[in-house]
């Protein structure tokens, strides 16, 4: 993968092709993304803000560098270029009934971030419309919820041609075999395109039957219910809401929507975790980017676990060393940290 640095203007900086030692490019399709590349201190000019390749949709934003001068080496890392909309929060209210897609493109030009100009891509607008509204949160995680409740994502891409910044609202390709549109991909150990895997189900943080609770007080307090039993055990959570407000021209029923979207939303948070990683074997059957990519949805038969299920890419970790490229997958549900599943509870 060729690399290049640019300064805070997008304009190039440092040398003409970078040359790095060690690259770690992790590229996530519900969350923001992160890069480290070891590069020589020769090669580093302190106006490195960006780093771009026209090999892969994300742009890097230079948010830390670390020296030692007994190997004479620089350390650079940080966040994709979706981080960029974490500088703005939603506020005043954002309130309109739409499609989530729609919301999360209104909400990136009604909240400009300072100093950088971002253009939104036309995109799909199919979904549930109802009433939204939100107040407070970050700019990047409220899309990255919204978006995650219908399995689709955005990205923030640098157009090197034009040196503008896009949002771009997208949804992985379904490659597996219950279409005929897409070719299908496959990955087991029996298909040997796998290597080093890890298989995780856990159901400790499970629900699937929500009871919200909105704004007002004793009798007055508005609670609505999201059942997603399907016939399964009822597995109960109380979610405390106050925090979404009532508009002082909503209706009782238009609250009651945006408290509905919202606890489902929320609910996307306490799912059966099944989540499956594994070094990708690239020489193989299907290969990186021209057979699958981040958020593309695939076929998963583990027969010595007896699992087979449709699962999408959330995470693709690519790592260079000593110019061996690796590939490493995890599709599924993200396995949430000790500290969020407390947070959660």
């Amino acid at each position: 993968m060729e690399l290049r640095t640019l300064d805070e203007n997008f304009l190039p900086c440092g040398p003409t092709k970078l040359r790095p030692f060690d690259i770690s490019w992790d590229r996530k399709y519900y969350e923001t993304g992160k890069f480290t590349l070891q590069i020589a201190a020769s090669d580093y000019d302190p106006a490195m803000a960006y780093v771009y390749s026209n090999d892969r949709p994300e742009l890097g934003i230079v948010e830390q560098f670390k020296y030692t001068d007994d190997d004479e080496m620089v350390v650079l890392s940080g966040f994709f270029a979706e981080r960029i909309l974490n500088r703005r929060c939603i506020y005043p209210m954002l309130k309109q009934s739409s499609t989530r897609a729609k919301f999360c493109a209104d909400a990136v030009e009604a909240y400009p971030v300072d100093g950088v100009d971002i253009v939104v891509d036309t995109y799909d607008n199919t979904g549930d419309v109802a009433t939204r509204q939100e107040t407070g949160g970050q700019l990047d995680e409220v899309c990255h919820t919204m978006l995650q409740a219908e399995e689709k994502a955005y990205r923030c891409y640098f157009d090197y041609e034009t040196g503008r910044l896009h949002f771009q609202i997208y949804q992985g390709v379904d490659r597996t075999q219950s279409q005929s549109v897409n070719n299908f991909v496959v990955f087991s150990p029996a298909w040997r395109n796998m290597k080093k895997l890890t298989v995780t189900s856990d159901k400790s943080n499970y629900y699937n039957y929500f009871i919200a609770g909105g704004q007002g007080e004793g009798a007055d307090r508005v609670y609505v219910v999201i059942d997603l039993t399907a016939g399964e055990p009822m597995r109960q959570k109380f979610l405390d809401m106050r925090d979404v407000e009532k508009a002082e021209d909503m209706t009782a029923a238009q609250y009651e929507a945006v408290l509905i979207a919202k606890a489902v939303e929320r609910a996307a948070s306490y799912v059966d975790i099944k989540n499956v990683e594994f070094d990708a074997d690239t020489s193989r059957s299907f290969q990186y980017l021209a057979d699958y990519d981040l958020g593309d949805k695939c076929d998963i038969i583990i027969d010595e676990m007896q699992l087979a299920f449709e699962a999408r890419i959330i995470e693709v970790l690519e790592t260079w060393t000593k110019n061996v490229h690796k590939v490493t997958l995890v599709f599924g549900d993200k396995i949430p940290s000790p500290y969020e599943k407390v947070r959660l509870k």
